[in-house]
C-alpha cells in the first residue's frame, strides 16, 4: 500500500483542488445553504453520505457493467445520476422523519443533491494537468476512489462551514446597505478562494 499516494490524492481533493473554492463546482448550494451554520452542517453530512455511497456504487457500475459492455462513454452520466438520485431520495426520507426542522431549513437544496455537480464530479472527475493524476473515480482502485471521494466531500464541507460562519458574523457587522447579502458574500468567497490558491504546487501536487 502506497500511503504517500493516498495522502496526495486526499490532499489534492480536499485542499489544493477544493471543489468549491478552486474548481468552483456546486456554487449554487454553496451560496444558498451557507446562510446558517446549522443548515450547512446538515447539508455537509448529507453530501458526505451521498458522495461516499454513490461513488462506491458508480465505481462498481463502471468497472463491472458499463466498461465491460463498452457503453460507459454513452451512459455513465444518466447511470450515475440515477444512482445518486436513488440515495438522495432515501436520505431525504430519513431526514424528514428524524429531523423535520433541518429538513424544512434545507428546503429545495436537499432534493437538489440529486443534481449537485459536486456529487457527480466525485464520480466522474477527469485528470487535471499540473497536479497529481486524479483520473475518474472508476479509474482508481476502490480504496483510492474512497480516499478521493472523502477528500472531495470534506473539502466541500469545510469550505461550506467556514463560509457559513463568516456569513453569520457578516450579517451583524456594519456592512453598507448596498453590500449586504450576496454582494458581500461573493467578495468573502473570492477572498477565501484567493487564500487557497497559495497552496498551489504544495508537495508537487
Amino acid at each position: 500500500m502506497d500511503l504517500n499516494r493516498y495522502f496526495l490524492i486526499f490532499l489534492a481533493a480536499f485542499l489544493i483542488q477544493n471543489i468549491l473554492l478552486i474548481r468552483f463546482i456546486a456554487l449554487c448550494s454553496f451560496f444558498g445553504i451557507s446562510t446558517s451554520v446549522e443548515t450547512s452542517v446538515g447539508m455537509s453530512l448529507a453530501v458526505i453520505f451521498v458522495m461516499m455511497v454513490s461513488s462506491t456504487l458508480t465505481w462498481a457500475l463502471w468497472n463491472f457493467v458499463l466498461e465491460p459492455l463498452g457503453i460507459g462513454e454513452f451512459l455513465y452520466i444518466p447511470s450515475f445520476i440515477l444512482v445518486i438520485a436513488a440515495f438522495v431520495q432515501l436520505e431525504e426520507l430519513f431526514i424528514k422523519k428524524t429531523a423535520p426542522a433541518l429538513y424544512k431549513a434545507m428546503g429545495i437544496y436537499l432534493p437538489l443533491i440529486t443534481t449537485n455537480c459536486a456529487v457527480l464530479a466525485a464520480a466522474t472527475e477527469v485528470a487535471k494537468p499540473g497536479f497529481i493524476k486524479l483520473s475518474v473515480a472508476y479509474h482508481y482502485t476502490l480504496p483510492e476512489a474512497w480516499v478521493y471521494t472523502f477528500g472531495v466531500a470534506l473539502g466541500y464541507s469545510a469550505a461550506l462551514l467556514v463560509f457559513a460562519t463568516l456569513r453569520e458574523r457578516i450579517d451583524i457587522a456594519p456592512v453598507p446597505p448596498a453590500m449586504k447579502g450576496y454582494p458581500i458574500a461573493f467578495i468573502t468567497a473570492s477572498l477565501m478562494s484567493l487564500a487557497l490558491t497559495g497552496f498551489a504546487g504544495l508537495f508537487g501536487v
